[in-house]
């Protein structure tokens, strides 16, 4: 059932990116600072929405080497500026993944999932380059394997993004 969701997932992104005015592909620079790789994708739809999707995972990262990770995480952006990729925007969330880790000897192993709202602001290098700071927070319903489901508000996303836009709009002007 898993595999056909993720499968579903996919594919809807690829349509997605086969009409996109504007594709940008991104690494998010604190998961990789603490040794989880990661990558993303945002897409435009409308005069001033996005859609991503990121994926992160990790087995025994340099930073807490009692964790394995997978998660992915799908987002819709609406930027104030009424330009797509470009300065303030809110955004509503979700996370999906599953976890095992060690914590004072307790073992902690299950799936997330989650919803929340994201806050950030995008600032233009060049035309092709944008550094994307963001954070977010919202409720995530974990359910462990050995002590039940737990729900919690936490922090959703946090993050500094290099952003490299593959396909700029048409009609899009010089942002510098």
């Amino acid at each position: 059932m898993r595999s056909r969701l993720i499968l579903c997932i996919m594919l809807s992104v690829a349509v997605t990116l086969l009409r996109a005015q504007k594709l940008a592909v991104n690494v998010d620079g604190l998961w990789l600072a603490s040794g989880i790789p990661n990558i993303g994708s945002e897409v435009t739809f409308g005069k001033a929405s996005t859609l991503s999707l990121a994926l992160l995972g990790a087995k025994r990262p340099w930073v807490y080497r009692d964790l394995s990770a997978v998660a992915l995480q799908p987002e819709w952006r609406y930027y104030l500026s009424q330009r797509p990729m470009y300065h303030h925007f809110v955004g509503v969330g979700a996370i999906i993944g599953n976890y095992s880790m060690t914590v004072d000897d307790d073992d902690y192993t299950g799936t997330a999932i989650g919803i929340g709202l994201t806050f950030g602001y995008v600032i233009a290098l060049n035309k092709y380059l944008n550094i994307d700071l963001h954070s977010g927070f919202g409720l995530i319903h974990s359910q462990d394997r050995e002590r039940g489901h737990d729900k919690v508000t936490l922090p959703t996303k946090a993050g500094v993004s290099l952003t490299y836009i593959l396909r700029r709009e048409r009609y899009c002007h010089s942002v510098l």
